[in-house]
């Protein structure tokens, strides 16, 4: 079995840790901060962690990486339900214009945990390190990487101590330093393509007082909508909370008054599919407001042609990120964290021919959800810049299936709402939704008489007054 070093003790790293472990690999998670984790789902709510700031942000728990921990970490499933997290069918949640589903045995793998990311990876983080093999060291940075030819053979900390490992493992996430360490070592790079997801949320959390929910639950897992200028989501939680997220443009600068509370709060009350969640008596808040932008869609490949690294293997968003509020990276990261366990468990010797299967099936997974997001965003991005610039915003192609159709044409056809569940939770890839003949056809045949009423958001007027304080003009 092999020595492994995991760079990273957030959600992907432990993740890895845990998988790996199960194999029978020794396995040591570097984490840089020093912090002393919280012993308490309380605790975990206040946490810190500057070196992961979507920590703070609201969470949706995909079905793919929810059926993994149910199939193959059971202990860690059954401790997030321990912990006071709540499990939904979506299928029980289906659009009530479509009346009664015909339900499959597929279904049944729709499932989703609700749980705050601040719970998950506290659960997480104890099943984990309970596990024999696995141990952590805090407070130290991974500088560099140790090689001797095209293979990793462990890293060096600040103060120059060089750890020996068989395999070492990043999970740094988005911040990745893995281009500065690799070309440090004299290894080969990688091949970075980036983009901007060209929004910034703004996330507050709050606890229910209510006994039934204060408002309507339209996907689910929570309550939400896209809108020509802003999306709002409602996130359910663990133990009674829930979230709201609300997002603009970056160069928006009219809506930068979101991070005050008392405007998030106006703008929240005026989106009438989430009003009655912050009505008086309903709910109280628990949390400031949260702002993160500068999030880009990025993929980070080997370059063609140049040979490939061994022992060394990003994983989670040091491989591939895609703007947050598709609720993709967590399901993403652990699976590739049991895709790693796999590899060595079918092919253990460190060599060329295990980096380039990696490779092969790492690139295999994410390129679908990169390319995704990325035309997701680009269709999001140019329908709220015309939105705020006061222009009338382009209309899809005939014949082009996108994800703002399919949603639409979702709550009239059944086989397109399951097939669009199927793919945000992640258990068909995109194509199944965007390439497929027949829903195409579906979706042109729901949509030739125009598109079906949506829930009410707020105007861009009601939005700007609201969030400005200027209630007369609403």
């Amino acid at each position: 079995m092999s020595n492994v070093i995991i760079v990273g003790g957030s959600v992907v790293g432990l993740g890895a840790a845990l998988a790996l472990a199960d194999h029978g690999h020794q396995v040591r998670i570097i984490e840089r901060s020093a912090d002393q984790p919280p012993s308490t789902v309380e605790e975990a709510a206040s946490w810190r962690r500057p070196t992961a700031p979507q920590f703070l942000q609201s969470h949706a728990f995909a079905s793919l990486g929810c059926n993994l921990l149910r199939d193959r970490a059971r202990d860690v499933y059954d401790g997030l339900r321990a912990a006071g997290a709540g499990e939904v069918n979506l299928a029980d949640y289906s659009p009530p214009t479509l009346g009664d589903i015909t339900r499959r045995p597929e279904d049944d793998d729709l499932r989703m945990v609700l749980s705050r990311r601040s719970t998950f990876e506290h659960v997480l983080r104890e099943r984990t390190l309970a596990r024999p093999g696995v141990s952590v060291t805090t407070g130290e940075t991974v500088r560099g990487l140790v090689a001797s030819g095209n293979r990793v053979t462990g890293v060096r900390l600040t103060n120059g101590t060089a750890i020996d490992a068989d395999i070492v493992v990043d999970a740094t996430g988005r911040r990745t330093a893995a281009q500065t360490w690799l070309a440090e070592a004299g290894l080969p790079g990688r091949d970075v393509t980036s983009e901007s997801c060209k929004i910034v949320y703004y996330t507050r959390y709050y606890r229910q007082l209510s006994e039934r929910p204060p408002g309507p639950l339209n996907r689910g897992f929570g309550a939400g909508g896209l809108w020509d200028h802003y999306t709002a989501v409602l996130f359910l939680g663990d133990n009674r909370t829930f979230s709201i997220s609300l997002g603009v443009l970056p160069e928006d600068t009219a809506m930068k008054g979101l991070r005050e509370e008392e405007a998030f709060t106006r703008a929240v009350r005026a989106t009438p599919l989430l009003a009655g969640w912050v009505a008086p008596g309903n709910s109280e808040p628990i949390s400031p407001v949260y702002a993160m932008g500068s999030l880009d869609n990025s993929l980070r490949l080997p370059v063609d042609g140049r040979p490939l690294v061994q022992g060394f293997y990003p994983i989670g968003d040091s491989l591939c990120t895609t703007n947050p509020s598709y609720g993709r990276g967590v399901s993403l990261g652990l699976t590739q964290a049991f895709m790693l366990a796999d590899l060595l468990a079918e092919h253990p010797v460190v060599d060329e021919v295990q980096a380039r299967e990696f490779t092969a099936r790492s690139t295999q997974m994410v390129r679908p959800w990169y390319e995704e997001a990325v035309a997701n965003d680009r269709g999001r991005a140019a329908l709220w810049e015309a939105t705020v610039q006061g222009r009338q915003p382009q209309r899809p192609p005939a014949g082009v299936v996108t994800f703002g159709t399919a949603v639409a044409a979702a709550s009239q056809d059944e086989e397109v709402w399951r097939r669009v569940a199927n793919v945000m939770m992640m258990l068909k890839p995109p194509s199944a939704l965007y390439a497929d003949d027949e829903i195409r056809a579906r979706v042109g045949k729901v949509l030739s008489g125009g598109p079906p009423p949506q829930l009410p958001g707020a105007s861009r007027a009601d939005l700007l007054a609201a969030v400005s304080g200027d209630l007369v003009a609403q």
